[in-house]
């Protein structure tokens, strides 16, 4: 059989070759040979660094679990003991400069690596630095151990997650591990024993971090720390160690890093000996200050890391005081918060007028430009003919075209004209907004998925940023790799202009056949400043002032949908009256003037409120033909004990016909959106009927104490006595 060389082809095929492979694969073929290892880093490089991160779990020196953030944390590698590969195929290969037993990836498992406990930790030393000579300095590695008495001692880590319990041997464990591994960007480390004052040094180095140490001097920690958040729970800190601290801080001596401090330590028998602080103490040895009680109390967010259901992941925390003190080099302020049980600080870095006035201003950290080679012998697209140019682009993703667009005014032209044929078949591009996550921007063409995200600096931490002009704007963006879209920075002074400069663009760009979907959480700036919406979901609470001002630059839509309306003002709205199909949670209001003045085709209320004086004015008009043309089905619930109808007083106040054979009724059938916003397919049929005066059409009709429904078959009288069904579809 013959082999295939790839070095025979050209360097362009070669990338083709190794991007479609995965890790594992490259990685074995990097220990081929020195010359193949070369010829993989430098063709497939821009791959290489979009992996952020890799991550060691470790539970025993020889139980490790090595994973990758461009495999959506799914692990690669695992250095497992000699007895896991009992039942499999084991192979010895020379890999990583040394001959070791492992077995094959398959379905179920990855790649093992068999060794012996005491080998472990060298074992996993050969694999970490091998990583950190292949894939460069852009990589960021992480452990994870949860082993009692062992940390593995690896350079360079740039997250710890530690767990030890082996007090006698903490203090050796942990300096083997910090000195191999020092000024990390983040520790949290639960464990127990205490530190002496070289180790305490070495952990003040930390940029961020987290401690859960039962009865460690907190004070020694604190005094020591450079890094820029520091959280101690169950420490032991004394009065003295926090005025230091304060007064220190105050005089501008040290912490000049310092944005967040919390310490905080559990009640009960702590208390009863004595241990907890004393807050009056404390805060008569320091100028405290308390902000204005008549305006509103700042809030200050941090970024701290939780863990839930297994997963380390970044959330925004608040917090805020009355209390604060002022540092006499500048007039910066610090939100203070001091209890018998701890102590939480909040550096502003402003002024207290700039707080009290919210400029919380923040500076952006620029991320170093990955060391990527450009490109050699790029491609002319212009050079071609418009019908292999026209090839090109419609095999491309949607986000690669947008990027393509941003690089002239000429490129972006000839694109839209290029590719109006393609843009022409994405239908929907919807805008999806759930808190804490930032945005989401999805087109009909791409699924579910994403095809790119605006998000916050903290969801981008561990992520290079790019500086580029994007969408005819300079932002800095995090390029988009197997498992993430396109992230776009969001800073705090872009927060009401990015979104709708994002969504002109596209309106521009895309044309006028594509139709643009909202799905929000709360309808407020920037989405309520959104024009040509054809779509709008609103999952909570909204702004009646707000949703005037976005209905009036995104009338006429064909659906609305609303968790819950509090407000009878938006049922006066007559571009809200316009919508094609309006469904509505709950109604805190009367609904009456949502029905008065609706000229849409489906109106849906879940639960609601309304008279039966308005039901028998509706049934009037429609009967009458002075209103409700467009109407095909109308629906509202309503609470049986607090605002029942009157099915007799409605149904005598109008001449209502009745089917004979109630079991070979007509069915009408509407699609509407249940609670996950998917399109169902209901049914309904009622022996009850109305017509219409004007054109003898007939509308089916229900009504009891909970509920009045309305269905108009588009049909007269006599066609829909011979059973017809009828269909509805949005």
């Amino acid at each position: 059989m013959k082999t295939m060389k790839l070095s025979r082809f050209p360097s362009v095929v070669q990338t083709e070759i190794f991007s479609s492979m995965e890790l594992i694969d490259i990685l074995f073929l990097s220990f081929c040979s020195k010359k193949l290892k070369k010829s993989i880093e430098s063709c497939i490089i821009l791959r290489l660094d979009k992996i952020i991160s890799i991550t060691y779990f470790s539970s025993k020196p020889n139980n490790v679990r090595i994973l990758s953030s461009n495999s959506n944390n799914k692990e690669f590698m695992k250095l497992v003991p000699r007895e896991e590969g009992r039942n499999r195929h084991v192979v010895r290969m020379n890999l990583f400069g040394i001959d070791v037993d492992c077995c094959m990836a398959t379905r179920n498992h990855p790649f093992f690596i068999l060794c012996n406990q005491q080998d472990g930790e060298q074992m996993l030393q050969i694999i970490h630095n091998y990583f950190r000579n292949f894939f460069g300095c852009s990589i960021e590695y992480h452990l994870e151990s949860r082993c009692l008495d062992y940390i593995p001692r690896l350079e360079n880590i740039k997250y710890s997650y530690i767990s030890f319990w082996n007090e006698e041997a903490s203090t050796q464990l942990w300096d083997g591990y910090i000195t191999a591994s020092s000024s990390q960007d983040y520790i949290r480390l639960n464990g127990c024993g205490s530190f002496e004052n070289e180790q305490s040094l070495k952990l003040a180095q930390t940029k961020v971090l987290d401690l859960w140490i039962p009865d460690s001097r907190a004070g020694d920690i604190l005094n020591n720390f450079n890094g820029i958040h520091l959280f101690i729970s169950d420490g032991i800190v004394a009065d003295d160690d926090v005025i230091q601290f304060l007064n220190s801080w105050k005089s501008n001596q040290t912490h000049q890093n310092l944005e967040y401090l919390s310490i905080h330590r559990e009640g009960g028998i702590f208390q009863d000996l004595g241990i907890g602080l004393n807050p009056e103490k404390i805060m008569r040895n320091i100028d405290i200050k308390r902000f204005d009680p008549y305006q509103k109390m700042p809030i200050y967010r941090y970024d701290r890391r939780r863990r839930d259901w297994g997963k380390c992941e970044w959330k925004i925390e608040e917090f805020n005081s009355p209390h604060f003190i002022i540092r006499d080099a500048d007039q910066h302020v610090a939100s203070l918060e001091i209890t018998t049980r701890g102590i939480k600080f909040a550096s502003w870095k402003m002024t207290e007028e700039e707080v009290m006035r919210g400029r919380i201003q923040k500076t952006v950290q620029r991320t170093s430009l990955q060391n990527a080679d450009p490109p050699r012998n790029p491609i002319k697209i212009s050079k071609f003919s418009r019908l292999i140019q026209r090839e090109i682009l419609s095999s491309m993703e949607l986000v690669d075209l947008l990027m393509m667009a941003s690089c002239s005014q000429k490129f972006y032209q000839n694109m839209k004209s290029l590719m109006k044929s393609r843009f022409d078949k994405i239908f929907t591009i919807t805008y999806k907004w759930r808190p804490p996550s930032r945005l989401n921007i999805s087109s009909s063409s791409n699924g579910d998925d994403p095809f790119m995200s605006i998000k916050m600096r903290y969801e981008l931490r561990g992520r290079p940023l790019i500086s580029m002009n994007f969408l005819g704007m300079d932002l800095q963006v995090s390029m988009p790799t197997r498992n993430h879209p396109l992230m776009v920075l969001l800073n705090l002074e872009q927060e009401q202009t990015l979104l709708p400069s994002i969504h002109d663009y596209f309106l521009d760009f895309f044309g006028s056949s594509i139709k643009y979907h909202l799905n929000v959480k709360l309808l407020m700036p920037p989405f309520s400043k959104l024009k040509n919406i054809t779509s709008t979901d609103v999952s909570n609470h909204i702004g009646v002032a707000a949703f005037h001002d976005f209905l009036a630059i995104s009338p006429n839509q064909d659906f609305i949908g609303l968790s819950e309306l509090e407000s009878p003002l938006l049922g006066r709205n007559l571009e809200f009256a316009r919508t094609k199909v309006l469904n509505i949670g709950e109604t805190n209001c009367s609904a009456d003037d949502i029905l008065f003045n609706f000229e849409g085709r489906q109106l849906f209320i879940d639960d609601g409120i309304i008279s039966d004086g308005a039901i028998i004015q509706f049934l009037n008009k429609w009967k009458s033909n002075e209103g409700y043309q467009n109407l095909e089905y109308f629906s509202i619930y309503v609470s049986p004990f607090k605002n029942p109808l009157n099915p007799n007083q409605i149904m005598n106040s109008i001449p209502i016909n009745r089917l004979d054979l109630p079991d070979q009724l007509p069915v009408y059938q509407f699609a509407k959106k249940d609670w996950k916003l998917t399109w169902r397919i209901h049914k309904f049929s009622s022996p009850d009927y109305i017509v219409r005066e004007s054109d003898q059409h007939v509308a089916s009709i229900k009504i009891k104490e909970n509920n009045i429904t309305f269905a108009v078959s588009n049909m007269t009288e006599n066609d829909f006595l011979k059973k017809l069904p009828v269909k509805r579809l949005y």
